[in-house]
């Protein structure tokens, strides 16, 4: 697959270097690390440098820290046929702070739902944020107009935002390699640092994980975090609209699969074939962490061993861990229960011919990895956790001479991915024994069908492939940003609006309250006017050339309340009443209350089924609002009780449904925004007007003002208003700049 060059230059920042510092006789040299991150961006690379012959722009910045960094570091060391390297310089301190700390002692086991092992500590995410920064200012220092930031991993669930801050304009994509809990699990963190994890991510366009269900986890994070409003897997906030969807990653399919028949792998096989006489291999490799279930493997076998005597003698479980953070007390008594657990086997099933367990600890070379992964007969992957797990995958892409069985664990990422192998819980041993005998036993035809679909899948979907979709859906969503049509309020608007508005002899304002003018409050009678927005309207009335109108869906007495030492006009119900200032209210029309009768008890009906859910009755509408409820339940309540009440109302023509910022509401179709509006400028001319309002209810405002207008829709919406502002602090800063 492959991906046109979008963007002027990819740059990557995560934790650690694609590079090691390696000292030789001509000095110091900077070597590659493996990984399949690295190859698919070199791949990246290397398709920009053929469509560029000649040009040094294929080139990737690569920051991150590096543990070797020379005392005499210079830039000049860091050039490199495909990247240019930005050292990130942490002090050992804080390093550990924020790595040992935060991220692995805390991020670390708590998405993996290890929440018990979490540890809590201010101190931990002051590093964490310090660490962000540093990394943002570095980034900041190199990046040009037209890069791509291509994030990537837990350490800098902060870093979107902060770089976003800066340079507001800037292509932002993150990628999370771990899961992403569960709200349950992620609400465990204190309320500002997960706030904090949260915005930091939105300021992302494109946020990846590998899986739908971490890609909904996280979006139900937001929801309830922030409130913001979200549309299937667009995240709408107060001034982007952020994607968040899956990217499965995947290996160098072609690396593994074709390994198998070199020379080194064949005389690796050969080898491993000796000691294997007659014998069926089960192989697992893990880097040593409490996520990979490596206890609860060993169980499983043991049980199979207990249940299925008469495989003992033919059957041997190679189980290789890589060594990993063995300094630390949890990781030193883990790996001791896991010896201890190997040698009580071994003690119990043993022979003299025969070692039911073969344990290393140490990492392999590629060659014996692929040799093994060929000769096995079962590979045996049971993490209690894990993001994806790309052995699975690998172990797949190996099985080209024996065709061999995967046991994958449901809680592995790649179980999405690779539904023919077979699935099990990693925490029940009696499954894990008979999936072990259910593997032996399988005839050869299932196996090469089970095999081949495997291998055509992540064939396809390989790790260039994965990297070249993320691109792609990175500029889709920023082609959808343009599409929406958002236009936001910039110095260059502000100064000409200013200019328009000294020049008119007659100006007339529409502010709505809610959300425009005033935040929104948990409950509407709490969303109080305070003085500093009053000192504003006061300062525009106080101008002769002025008239301001309060046009609103409250209540009249409400408004009356905030407004009383104002001289406003006051529009209530979305039009129904009306209050020039220094006179009563009137109201537009006059309508019965009878339809109340068969409206109200179904809204009550559903206050009672959705908890946090409440009604405002007013004159001539009822509202139903649910600001307060769980998010996706109330979406699910919300489409009921909109089909409900458009069965009561479809005979009354002269009624609708309409929908605001978390309200629905019945009111008579006969009056709305627009139209209030329009009474008010048919018979007077006005050189200067605006009109700011954020939900749906300001549609029919916009809609009916003339085209010069300067309509303004709060939020990132939609609209048919000419600009929008993210929010009510910015809406009242452009206010006081006009009164100024």
């Amino acid at each position: 697959m492959k991906a046109e060059k979008q963007f002027e230059r990819l740059v990557i920042a995560a934790y650690r270097l694609p590079f090691r510092f390696v000292r030789s006789k001509s000095g110091v040299k900077t070597l590659q690390n493996s990984g399949g991150l690295v190859s698919a961006i070199l791949a990246l690379s290397e398709s920009f440098k053929h469509k560029n012959s000649g040009s040094n722009d294929h080139k990737i910045l690569w920051a991150g820290i590096i543990d070797n960094l020379p005392e005499n570091y210079t830039d000049a060391e860091s050039q490199n046929e495909h990247f240019d390297m930005v050292p990130v310089k942490i002090s050992p301190k804080l390093n550990s702070l924020f790595y040992e700390g935060f991220c692995n002692n805390l991020i670390w086991p708590l998405f993996h739902y290890f929440s018990s092992y979490s540890v809590f500590n201010n101190s931990y995410f002051r590093a964490y944020e310090d660490v962000n920064s540093i990394f943002c200012e570095e980034l900041v220092r190199h990046l040009k107009p037209g890069d791509f930031i291509w994030i990537h991993d837990y350490q800098l669930l902060l870093l979107p935002a902060m770089i976003r801050e800066k340079m507001p304009d800037v292509t932002i994509g993150f990628f999370l390699h771990i899961p992403f809990p569960s709200y349950e699990v992620f609400r465990l963190l204190p309320r500002n640092w997960r706030e904090s994890i949260v915005l930091g991510l939105l300021g992302a366009d494109l946020v990846g994980f590998h899986t739908h269900d971490y890609t909904q986890h996280f979006i139900k994070s937001v929801k309830r975090t922030t409130g913001y409003e979200c549309r299937q897997n667009i995240i709408v906030t107060p001034d982007r609209a952020v994607k968040a969807d899956a990217f499965p990653i995947g290996i160098d399919y072609d690396k593994f699969h074709n390994a198998s028949g070199n020379k080194s792998v064949v005389a690796a096989k050969q080898k491993y074939q000796k000691c294997l006489p007659g014998q069926k291999l089960i192989f697992s490799l893990d880097r040593l962490d409490y996520s990979k279930g490596l206890l609860s493997r060993l169980k499983g076998y043991e049980t199979f061993l207990e249940k299925y005597p008469e495989w003992r003698l033919k059957v041997v479980f190679n189980m290789v861990v890589v060594p990993s953070r063995d300094s630390i007390e949890n990781y030193k008594e883990m790996k001791k229960e896991i010896e201890s657990t190997v040698g009580r086997i071994n003690g119990k099933y043993s022979t003299l011919s025969w070692r039911p367990v073969i344990y290393q600890y140490k990492s392999l070379s590629f060659n014996d990895l692929v040799a093994l992964y060929d000769l096995s007969d079962v590979g045996l992957i049971t993490p209690l956790r894990d993001g994806m797990n790309l052995v699975a995958k690998e172990y797949i892409a190996c099985q080209k001479d024996n065709k061999g069985v995967l046991i994958l664990s449901e809680m592995a990422g790649a179980a999405s991915e690779l539904s023919e192998a077979i699935i099990i819980n990693p925490a029940d041993h009696v499954e894990i024994a008979d999936a072990i005998y259910t593997a032996l036993e399988m005839k050869t035809d299932e196996k090469q069908v089970r095999v081949s679909r495997m291998q055509n899948r992540i064939a396809d979907y390989n790790v260039f492939t994965w990297a070249f979709d993320f691109f792609n859906q990175t500029y889709e969503i920023k082609k959808q940003q343009d599409l929406m049509g958002v236009k936001f309020i910039n110095e260059t608007i502000t100064a000409q609006m200013v200019a328009d508005y000294k020049k008119a002899n007659r100006r007339i304002l529409f502010l709505d309250y809610d959300g425009t003018v005033v935040p929104f409050a948990k409950y509407p009678e709490l969303a109080t006017i305070d003085d500093k927005t009053l000192n504003i309207i006061k300062g525009l009335t106080d101008d002769p050339k002025n008239h301001i109108v309060i046009i609103s869906g409250r209540g009249k007495d409400f408004l009356e309340k905030q407004f009383k030492k104002s001289a406003v006009t006051l529009i209530a119900e979305h039009g129904y009443f009306i209050k020039k200032a220094g006179r009563e209210w009137e109201s537009t029309f006059h309508t019965d209350d009878q339809w109340k009768e068969a409206v109200m008890p179904i809204m009550t009906d559903y206050v009672n089924r959705c908890n946090g859910t409440f009604i405002e009755e007013k004159a001539a509408s009822i509202a139903w609002h649910y600001r307060n409820a769980d998010s996706d339940f109330a979406q699910l309540r919300l489409h009921e009780l909109r089909d409900d009440l458009a069965e009561i109302i479809r005979h009354k023509t002269d009624f609708e449904i309409l929908e605001g910022n978390k309200v629905l509401e019945v009111k008579s179709s006969k009056y709305n925004k627009g139209l209030s509006a329009a009474t008010l400028i048919t018979d007077e001319y006005y050189g200067f007007i605006l009109a700011a309002g954020d939900d749906n209810t300001d549609e029919f405002l916009f809609q009916a003002l003339p085209d010069f207008v300067y309509s303004i829709r709060i939020g990132l919406s939609p609209s048919f208003a000419r600009y929008n502002l993210p929010d009510t602090s910015q809406l009242l800063q452009l206010l006081e700049a006009l009164v100024k």
